[in-house]
């Protein structure tokens, strides 16, 4: 059997030491500090990261695996990154180290490790974990598949609860789960899409956007948009003509999203929203359910090289509509509208 260990933080974009997509998702210490140990565990030192787990006090390792109770490391191991996901709760896959080794108890940094690992004048990250650089990979955040569902059953020790580190048992459910998403991982020396570990899916052709009456700006951001939620294993079903409030319809698994395009001609990252739109937006705010989220898709440089910015709600003290890698934020600005509708003048002509 692989010896797999999960290990669980805050959520980021890049664990490189940038905070700006921060997500403390309960963690204590992150919610009173605003920051991390974790912030570098996707920091390249030498060739090679060095990860940091939430205190758990020293690792029995030797109760899930072939060790000597003594021992004070174990070798081999594949290390499963979860935390929670900002806008859909339970747990995400962020990234996946393999051929790891896993102390026993926490390590302190030294030299270059301690230097690269700064946080304060006189605190340094310390590491519960090392792994070369070539056998990581850190998936982008629009495509970390969920490991738990917010609703998903917990008993009997099958699943995990609050731990920082879980070993999932043979046989059980969340071990193929598991199972399930690294077989959709590749690693650095064989992905076609380093950037993101995920495999390059073939692009589906059995949808097409009824976007024939859509302005041109539009209709290349709602193509663009479908284009990419295929690539990460959704189906598509346009709904534009429904006058949901939405334009797309994303489903993968249990997972929906429901994805109002807003297309650009240039650069700016802005966007108008009808009222039936933004009484859609503000009905999601309210009522949210586990399984379907909506996301706002605005598209810039739509018709020459598009830039999809996706914005989701994220939980936290101020509810924010932000991009999950913590680039951008919303701001909303209400406006009056009015609606124009041609009359004649009751004698036939104006006075």
């Amino acid at each position: 059997m692989p010896k797999i260990i999960v290990f669980h933080t805050a959520w980021m974009a890049k664990y490189d030491g940038d905070r700006a997509s921060f997500s403390a998702g309960g963690f204590k210490y992150a919610m009173d500090h605003g920051y991390g140990h974790e912030m570098f565990n996707f920091r390249e030192i030498a060739g090679s990261y060095y990860g940091y787990v939430p205190p758990t006090g020293n690792l029995h390792l030797e109760k899930h695996f072939d060790v000597s109770r003594h021992a004070e490391k174990l070798d081999g191991v594949t290390i499963v990154w979860t935390a929670p996901h900002p806008e859909q709760g339970g747990r995400a896959v962020v990234g996946v180290w393999k051929n790891a080794t896993v102390y026993r108890a926490d390590q302190e940094p030294t030299g270059q490790v301690a230097r690269l690992r700064t946080v304060g004048p006189e605190d340094f990250a310390g590491y519960r974990c090392t792994a070369r650089a070539r056998d990581c990979v850190l998936l982008n955040p629009d495509a970390r598949p969920i490991f738990v569902r917010p609703s998903q059953p917990r008993t009997g020790g099958s699943w995990p609860g609050q731990q920082k580190v879980f070993y999932p048992k043979p046989g059980s459910a969340a071990l193929k789960r598991l199972e399930a998403i690294l077989a959709d991982i590749e690693f650095p020396a064989t992905s076609k899409d380093k950037a993101s570990g995920q495999k390059a899916k073939p692009k589906r052709s059995n949808w097409q956007a009824d976007v024939e009456r859509r302005q041109q700006i539009e209709v290349a951001a709602i193509k663009a948009v479908g284009s990419r939620l295929e690539e990460m294993g959704y189906t598509i079903r346009s709904v534009e003509k429904d006058n949901l409030g939405y334009d797309l319809v994303a489903s993968r698994d249990e997972e929906i999203l429901h994805v109002e395009v807003k297309g650009r001609s240039g650069s700016d990252v802005c966007a108008d929203l009808s009222a039936n739109e933004f009484d859609c937006l503000k009905q999601y705010q309210r009522e949210r359910k586990a399984t379907a989220h909506y996301r706002i898709a605005i598209v810039t440089d739509a018709l020459v090289s598009p830039v999809i910015n996706e914005f989701v709600l994220v939980q936290g003290r101020k509810p924010e509509w932000c991009t999950l890698d913590g680039r951008w934020r919303l701001e909303f600005r209400d406006r009056t509208a009015a609606r124009l509708t041609a009359v004649p003048y009751p004698d036939g002509s104006p006075k």
